[in-house]
């Protein structure tokens, strides 16, 4: 069958082409693109066998490689222009993007890359060059991070919007599919470069992998396959429970009944967050392990208070009572919001978290257990000494007893009426009054974090803990909280902590 058959039976397999309209397609100016764009030129337009779809072809300059991102796009344009298509050239400052959004170049590469895209479409489908090659390294950079069975079913052929024609074909069919045509593929040379995480996969991890399984792609691309036919019947149970969660829906917001969505199984509640995440940001979830765990517990939490997240890419989730929207903040709000939101978060145990409107990170942590022992056995002995020996108590950093202590925490800033017991009182105090008397300067009044556990404040952090978390000769189980100051945390996205799991 020939490389046009294979991608034919395949477009129709899955549906992939709409029957009239436009198709946008993605032309970076590589083998891939060009193989996609020459391929469905030949397919779509008067008199061939896709008569009545035309094609756009889209083309994002990252400014990354100047003056030759430039340069290859001048040469897409004028391509697109010699075969009388239309084209619209756009252009991202993708390494600012990178650094106001704390992504990495590739993924601030993704991100504008699919919102340019986007835009040019206005709700058209997108083909994107995808082939197996790109299938097997995708599967593999999920597989590093750690992921479940939709990161692990790979890239779909069609996914909302997104089609992939090229999914049947490998990168040697499209390096074959223009020499015989005669296209000369612009060559990118941060292909090569190893420092990004694909290229390191492609050209370090697969010959390895290779080297011990020669049939190593063929048995990913199966595993994925199967993957994704549990991930089909998944999806049909959300799209058959989304009319009763999702209550109302546009462009930029999902307004979701609680109850309903707690109904669900948890796995199904977790896909269809997925889902719902996806529709927000681009076609791709950024939502990771952390954050369905955040979420979870924000849904479950008894409270008659508003509960906020921050998520990625400017996702918020927001809770009152049994209402629940998930949005995406405009670009001048998501601003503000790191400099003035003052709403909780919740800290997991163990776990880490930026305080959103204040310079301070947050910290949760178990305390090792051949510590955790000496200690223990020194408070039972009443041996202050050697306890403080191996726990480095200072304002910033208090370790408490964690016998009682609810999981997840909720740390936020002042609020009027908030109590604490400081450490030797009998009776609650305001805290207002505890910054009076410790000269807590005003300032630094509205900064400080304090550490809830339930409806107990358990640290006012940098001034005092609650006497009822303190430790005594009872003590069997420690936590070690801390704060720490976040210019020295620059990297760390607001209102998440570090780890990389995804779902």
């Amino acid at each position: 069958m020939s490389i046009v058959d294979s991608v034919v039976v395949f477009c129709e397999q899955h549906h992939l082409l709409p029957e009239s309209g436009v198709l946008i397609v993605a032309v970076s100016g590589g083998a891939d693109s060009l193989c996609l764009l020459h391929l469905l030129y030949s397919l779509c337009g008067p008199g061939k066998r896709y008569p009545n779809l035309r094609l756009h072809v889209a083309h994002l300059n990252h400014h990354l490689r100047e003056p030759v991102s430039s340069q290859d796009a001048e040469a897409v344009g004028r391509l697109a222009r010699s075969w009388g298509l239309p084209v619209t050239i756009g252009e991202s400052e993708v390494a600012l993007l990178a650094q106001h959004e704390h992504f990495s170049l590739e993924e601030a590469a993704r991100v504008a890359r699919y919102r340019f895209l986007r835009d040019v479409a206005s709700g058209s489908r997108i083909a994107i060059g995808h082939h197996q090659d790109d299938q097997v390294e995708t599967l593999l950079l999920h597989w590093t991070r750690g992921g479940g069975i939709a990161s692990m079913a790979g890239l779909q052929p069609h996914q909302q919007d997104i089609i992939r024609p090229l999914l049947p074909l490998t990168r040697a069919d499209t390096l074959a599919y223009c020499a015989h045509y005669g296209l000369t593929p612009i060559e990118d040379a941060s292909n090569l470069d190893l420092r990004y995480q694909r290229n390191r996969i492609r050209h370090e991890l697969l010959p390895l992998l290779e080297g011990l399984n020669p049939g190593f792609r063929l048995t990913l691309l199966r595993t994925s396959k199967v993957m994704q036919t549990d991930l089909d019947w998944i999806e049909t149970q959300i799209d058959a429970c989304w009319p009763d969660v999702v209550v109302r829906e546009d462009g930029e917001s999902l307004l979701i009944s609680r109850m309903a969505l707690l109904s669900l199984s948890l796995s199904l509640q977790r896909h269809l967050w997925r889902r719902a995440s996806a529709l927000l940001c681009a076609g791709q979830s950024p939502l990771e392990l952390r954050h369905y765990t955040l979420i979870e517990q924000a849904l479950v939490r008894a409270t008659g208070e508003a509960i906020k997240l921050d998520l990625p890419q400017r996702l918020r989730f927001e809770r009152q009572r049994d209402e629940v929207v998930l949005h995406i903040m405009d670009e001048d709000r998501y601003k503000a919001n790191i400099d003035v939101v003052r709403d909780e978060v919740l800290l997991p145990i163990p776990g880490e978290v930026m305080l959103p409107g204040t310079s301070w990170l947050v910290r949760a942590e178990l305390v090792p257990k051949d510590i955790e022992a000496r200690v223990v056995q020194a408070l039972c002995a009443g041996d202050m000494a050697r306890m403080w020996h191996d726990l480095a108590l200072t304002r910033y950093s208090v370790y408490i007893d964690r016998t009682g202590i609810e999981a997840p925490l909720y740390v936020r800033t002042r609020r009027a009426g908030d109590r604490i017991r400081p450490l030797g009182m009998v009776h609650t105090k305001k805290v207002q009054d505890i910054f009076v008397d410790r000269h807590i300067s005003r300032q630094e009044r509205e900064q400080l974090p304090l550490f809830f556990s339930g409806e107990q404040c358990i640290w006012l952090g940098g001034v005092c803990i609650d006497d009822r978390v303190r430790l005594t000769g009872t003590t069997r189980y420690l936590l070690h909280l801390s704060m720490h100051r976040r210019e020295a945390f620059s990297g760390e996205e607001e209102g998440l902590y570090a780890d990389k799991e995804i779902l």
